[in-house]
């Protein structure tokens, strides 16, 4: 269990880019995962700048809930579990941290994104290269995630520079990306 800041700057990038940052780094093994969304009928998660996850790797469950402070960082907070269904949490600490959305109404699946992840880690952050798929849309994605504080910006752009890359933040959240896919979809 862990609760702390997370700090990222993510960009989506074009397969061939993905392939040459994955090729160009020292990343770890890959492995998938199965992350599982879910809010309320009304969107009262959302509204609160909010998400509520289960992310399933292997055997292992893990639930967060993620509230956001500003446009770089969220308060996470984050623990293994033993279900993978939201209606069987039963862990006091989990329950307690839901209790902060003050839901009036219970929470369903919204959408379910499958990631390749790959990282490489460096001493200040860990740099994740995800290919994702949600519904049909499948998308390359590079992260970059602070370990420690420092000018994470600066850092990120020297990494995509070989690349003919530069940080611009053109991409929401793999949750968000999936429900404007889902809200497009719809009309």
């Amino acid at each position: 269990m862990y609760n702390q800041m997370e700090r990222e700057l993510k960009c989506l990038v074009s397969k061939e880019q993905y392939d040459q940052i994955i090729k160009s780094y020292d990343f770890s093994k890959s492995w998938i995962q199965i992350n599982t969304y879910y809010d309320t009928t009304s969107k009262k998660v959302k509204k609160q700048n909010a998400a509520v996850r289960i992310r399933t790797i292997d055997s292992k469950k893990i639930f967060t809930l993620k509230i956001r402070k500003d446009k770089l960082t969220h308060f996470e907070y984050e623990k293994e579990i033993s279900t993978d269904k939201i209606d069987n949490i039963n862990d006091p600490e989990v329950l307690s941290w839901l209790q902060k959305l003050n839901l009036s109404e219970p929470l369903k699946k919204t959408v379910v994104i499958q990631t390749e992840r790959r990282i490489y880690r460096t001493e200040e952050a860990e740099l994740c290269a995800d290919y994702n798929i949600f519904n049909d849309i499948h998308d390359y994605e590079i992260e970059y995630e602070y370990l420690k504080e420092h000018d994470g910006i600066k850092t990120f752009n020297e990494i995509l520079h070989p690349f003919h890359m530069k940080y611009e933040k053109n991409c929401p959240s793999k949750i968000a990306r999936a429900f404007d896919y889902i809200l497009c979809s719809k009309r």
